[in-house]
């Protein structure tokens, strides 16, 4: 699998979990926490900033898994594992956000 597919993939996980996952719900109504109060409020900009919360902490916290591993292992240049093991922390928590979508199909 090329780099581009890899991040391809990677960030279409993340984006489904960001639209479809439970978690921005819970985001979208903690808005007084992050949200700023001078900005306009608008219920689309709202969700759209609670989706892009919940798909960058995806890839962040899909990637703790990989960086363990590079750091157990010591090779931390091109590894391949370590992006699979990213690639599959991200699908692991994308999982009832993809059930989720499809049972909306």
């Amino acid at each position: 699998m090329s780099n581009q597919s890899f991040y391809a993939a990677l960030l279409g996980f993340a984006i489904v979990n960001g639209i479809f996952s439970p978690a921005t719900a819970m985001t979208f109504l903690l808005h007084p926490i992050w949200y700023p109060p001078i900005a306009p409020f608008s219920l689309p900009i709202v969700f759209m900033f609670a989706s892009l919360i919940v798909s960058t902490a995806t890839i962040m916290i899909a990637g703790v898994p990989a960086a363990i591993y590079e750091h157990v292992s010591g090779r931390r240049v091109d590894n391949p594992v370590s992006a699979w093991i990213w690639l599959a922390g991200t699908a692991v928590l994308s999982l009832p956000a993809v059930t989720r979508a499809l049972g909306l199909l």
